[in-house]
């Protein structure tokens, strides 16, 4: 499924309209999330809950919120990333969930 043509998942989620952001909440249930934001580059999270993909209107840079739980207020972790010409992609393989950026 895309979403607002900037996010791709296969996983189920909820979208929700803030003022001028959309929030793309992802439920992980736990599971291992890698999240590839170079080429080269991988940074795993254990135990993360939730991902909340924060997407503006006026810009092609998205915040992602590594979560604890299922509210923002339990961010572990977060991070911008310029998606220009490209897309998101939130996807489940195997026992892990991958996050990365591609064209």
């Amino acid at each position: 499924m895309i979403i607002d043509n900037r996010v791709c998942t296969n996983l189920d989620f909820n979208v929700l309209e803030r003022d001028e952001d959309t929030d793309v909440f992802i439920d992980i249930k736990g599971q291992v999330l890698d999240c590839y934001v170079e080429k080269t580059t991988r940074v795993q999270f254990v135990g993360a809950r939730a991902v909340l993909i924060r997407l503006g209107v006026e810009t092609e840079n998205i915040t992602v919120h590594v979560l604890q739980n299922t509210d923002i207020y339990s961010s572990m972790a977060n991070f911008e990333i310029d998606l220009i010409a490209q897309r998101l992609y939130v996807s489940q393989e195997d026992n892990k969930v991958i996050i990365e950026r591609k064209i």
